[in-house]
């Protein structure tokens, strides 16, 4: 009986977690404009560049583009996951975009608020970078 019933109780939070990551989806799925970015502990802020818009579209399929004053520079997969943050100790939402040259795989931590959206690196002195929805 108690077997069952932890059975049954994982398998709620799995179905859960299925759920969330399927509405954080769907809220990403758009096109979000570069407004800033801050590096580590030193807390060094860099603004956008008033000449150059960098901006990301994440598409459905688990696709994304990149995009710097419209002309698409990069394009991969990414996939929406739940790991465990340096920050707060705890399993939250991150995104993990495909590998690239000489670059080992990593999750960022993503926060979507509104029309708010913050990717962290999830390692002590990385970078956070914020962008604002466009559509």
């Amino acid at each position: 009986m108690i077997a069952l019933l932890t059975l049954f109780f994982s398998s709620s939070a799995v179905l859960k977690n299925n759920a969330s990551q399927k509405e954080l989806e769907k809220q990403l799925i758009g096109k979000w404009k570069f407004t800033g970015q801050k590096a580590g502990f030193s807390d060094h802020s860099k603004s956008k560049n008033t000449g150059l818009v960098n901006v990301i579209e994440f598409k459905k399929g688990g696709k994304y583009v990149r995009y710097k004053n419209e002309e698409p520079m990069y394009q991969g997969n990414y996939k929406l996951c739940r790991t465990k943050s340096i920050f707060s100790g705890k399993v939250d939402n991150a995104i993990c975009f495909d590998v690239k040259v000489n670059v080992p795989q990593k999750e960022e931590m993503i926060t979507l608020v509104a029309d708010k959206l913050v990717l962290k690196d999830n390692v002590d002195v990385g970078y956070t970078s914020d962008y604002t929805r466009l559509n």
